[in-house]
């Protein structure tokens, strides 16, 4: 209704400037300025509206990719980088997008609206990084009622930033005159002059009152100050406002108030009367503060600051059906599918049991999608009490955790799980409880290598071959076998793993099945084998995305082991160097694998004159035993290579050196996280992480921060 000429001009003359930062509280048409500046400006928009599940970095990025596609295709690695499971955020993910944001060929501007909903550090980080990345002739545009969290202070300084703040949004006479009369009133300019002073110039204060003259049909200045005040916002809608509404309408607009977007049919279900779409139409129609949210006009979402009233409303004239609104609404989306926003209705229910029972199912896909950071915040809700009766729950959280290079979560989530009858159902497609847990007990191999085999045995026999893990079982049958000495039976599970798995597309359980038969020949000699072998896991690897997995860690052992027998010894240190950046996910939760793999980069190292890094990786086997001290041969084999370097000589430091926990921390140091930022994401002190970081210098050659990032880049160890 009000175009900002001037305001627009400002952001068109604003090239110069790689961010513009949009900052007011709500009601002020930061949104509406931004959708203005897109309608004059020649240069495409890419749109991103955040909400609450973009706290989740791979989640927020995959909608950052979807938009920047829309106006010029992404490259494939980048699409691939947000596929591949495991692959680390920071170090992998983040700049790859950072990177294809920069490399943009056509001037644009890419919109993220809402960004105060931001909270997760990795996701602030993530804006960071393509706030430094915005190409020439392009700009980021941040937009949101309090932009305290974003990393502007450098912007500034350099000039890089445009900021527009309540000052430039705040309406004028002569603007409240123009909205007033667009939306139907026919007001002098004095009494248009009298509403912007008694609403100092706030927008949505001017709409309202617009909405309630209109109502009363006669133009006099509202009794109230519109200061921004909760407290003054909530009387004015109740009195001047929504007393004017039928009594319908107003029950309709304070229970569907409870959901985050409505569409027709879950505002018939959470009001129980059918009819919401033609409501939904009629709102818009009379501009009542609904917003679109797609072109099909399907479904909306109330004003924010709208909402939030409302929602004050409902819980003023009716607290006690908060809750059934949202059961309602938790059972709409769980009929559709929507299993996430049923979780999250259930959440503000206060039904723990339903989001447990919702989240066994939702695991699978989170778990399949990488989107970690998802399942870690839905299992906090939780806690370790409501997990506990939730045996399923449990023992997805293990392998996650596992998988993740979280030991110590691993255990306690399996400890949960162990404690459990096994009268429960399992959720991530195992036959039968037995089995589930067999499948558990036997990765993490608590009690040697004899009991492994025996649970992956059971698992064997209880998962049929159609199950999706059935190769899982039969891995780790063939790894309990090699902790056990016995190679050739240690193959034949191997053998029929890795077929299973690629005819089923269990790729991680194929291409570990792979390498390690790779791993087999080679002891046996059968070099072509070998060669063969390591050649069908690395592709599987890469064609999967799959760099950064646990699992794919022993590729790049069978990979170098095939190099060095060929007197390839620039390529067994190239696939040492990939390793590095997966081997700290390989942990005590997974012993046997972990101890196999570093005996085998051990070797590789030693014939590559480098004592000092096998010395780093015989610590670690070290560290790794202290917590499963019995893993049959491998114990032995161990013993053996702490013997052999006692009498190795070698250089004292380099990046072959660096601990699995310095790699872990490496892949950090990109960040804009402080020490303590990061150390709260480890769960380690920041004068540890410290430490980590003086270490990780000191082996790089270099003595910052910023050195110690380009010199990784520089050796492959980060993303370019």
């Amino acid at each position: 209704m009000v175009p900002r000429p001037e305001v627009v001009d400002r952001l068109r003359a604003s090239r110069q400037a790689s961010v513009v930062a949009v900052s007011a509280p709500a009601g002020y048409g930061k949104t509406s300025l931004l959708v203005d500046w897109a309608e004059h400006e020649r240069r495409p928009f890419a749109w991103v509206t955040i909400d609450d599940a973009d706290n989740d970095p791979l989640v927020l990025l995959a909608h950052v990719v979807v938009a920047l596609h829309r106006i010029e295709p992404v490259p494939d690695t980048v699409i691939a980088g947000l596929r591949a499971r495991g692959a680390s955020i920071p170090g992998t993910v983040v700049p790859r997008v950072a990177s294809a944001f920069a490399k943009r060929t056509k001037p644009f501007v890419l919109v993220l609206d809402d960004v105060d909903r931001l909270t997760d550090p990795m996701c602030v980080d993530a804006v960071a990084k393509l706030a430094a990345h915005a190409p020439a002739g392009s700009q980021l545009a941040l937009s949101g009622r309090s932009l305290g969290t974003m990393p502007l202070s450098r912007l500034r300084s350099e000039g890089r930033l445009v900021e527009i703040g309540i000052r430039d949004l705040a309406l004028d006479a002569d603007g409240a005159h123009q909205l007033l009369r667009g939306a139907g009133l026919d007001v002098s300019k004095a009494k248009s002059a009298e509403l912007a002073d008694s609403t100092e110039g706030w927008p949505v204060g001017l709409y309202l009152a617009a909405l309630s003259l209109q109502a009363r049909s006669r133009s006099i200045a509202p009794a109230v100050r519109f200061t921004g005040d909760d407290r003054f916002l909530t009387d004015y809608v109740r009195s001047e406002l929504l007393s004017r509404l039928p009594r319908d309408r107003v029950r309709f607009l304070t229970r569907t108030s409870v959901l985050e977007r409505l569409c027709g049919p879950v505002c018939d279900a959470v009001v129980g009367r059918k009819g919401s779409a033609k409501i939904l139409e009629a709102m818009e129609e009379s501009n009542l503060l609904l917003v679109p949210l797609d072109r099909r006009r399907e479904w909306y979402r109330y004003h924010h600051l709208f909402r939030d009233v409302l929602r004050s409303e409902l819980q003023r004239s009716e607290p006690d059906a908060v809750a059934d609104l949202h059961g309602r609404a938790a059972d709409w989306f769980e009929a559709n599918g929507m299993l996430e926003e049923a979780m999250e209705h259930a959440r503000h229910r206060g039904d723990s049991d339903r989001v447990a029972r919702l989240f066994q199912q939702y695991s699978l896909p989170l778990n399949r999608s990488g989107r970690f950071a998802t399942m870690h915040r839905w299992l906090g809700y939780l806690g370790v009490q409501m997990v506990a009766r939730y045996p399923a729950l449990a023992v997805s959280a293990a392998w996650v955790s596992a998988l993740s290079g979280e030991p110590r979560s691993a255990d306690r989530w399996a400890d949960l799980a162990f404690r459990a009858p096994e009268d429960w159902t399992p959720a991530d497609g195992s036959a039968t409880a037995r089995s589930a847990m067999a499948m558990l007990s036997a990765l993490m191999t608590r009690r040697g290598p004899a009991s492994m085999l025996e649970d992956a045995r059971l698992a064997v026999e209880e998962e049929p071959a159609s199950s999706p893990w059935h190769p899982t079982a039969l891995d780790l049958a063939g790894i309990a076998c090699i902790g056990l000495g016995d190679l050739d039976a240690a193959d034949r599970y191997l053998a029929d793993a890795a077929e299973l798995g690629v005819a089923s597309g269990a790729i991680p359980a194929a291409s570990l099945a792979l390498a390690e038969r790779s791993l087999i020949a080679t002891a046996r000699g059968e070099r072509e084998a070998a060669r063969a072998f390591a050649e069908h896991a690395d592709k599987l690897v890469s064609s999967a995305h799959l760099e950064e997995y646990a699992t794919s860690v022993p590729s790049f052992a069978a990979t170098a082991r095939v190099a060095l027998r060929n007197g390839d010894n620039s390529g067994a240190a190239e696939a040492l160097v990939r390793a590095q950046r997966a081997r700290w996910t390989l942990t005590y939760a997974m012993p046997t694998v972990a101890v196999q793999t570093r005996l085998e980069f051990a070797h590789i190292l030693l014939a590559l004159s480098d004592a000092a890094g096998a010395r780093t990786l015989m610590i670690e086997i070290d560290e790794i035993m202290e917590m499963r001290p019995d893993l049959g041969v491998l114990g032995l084999q161990a013993a053996e290579l702490r013997q052999h370097l006692r009498a190795s000589h070698g250089r004292a430091g380099g990046p072959s050196t660096l601990t699995a926990a310095e790699l872990r921390l490496l892949a950090l140091l990109p960040t804009y996280l402080s020490f303590r930022e990061i150390g709260e994401r480890l769960f380690v002190s920041p004068n540890t992480v410290k430490t980590q970081a003086i270490s990780i210098y000191r082996k790089l050659g270099v003595s910052s921060r910023s050195g110690a990032v380009g010199t990784a880049r520089e050796l492959g160890l980060l993303e370019a």
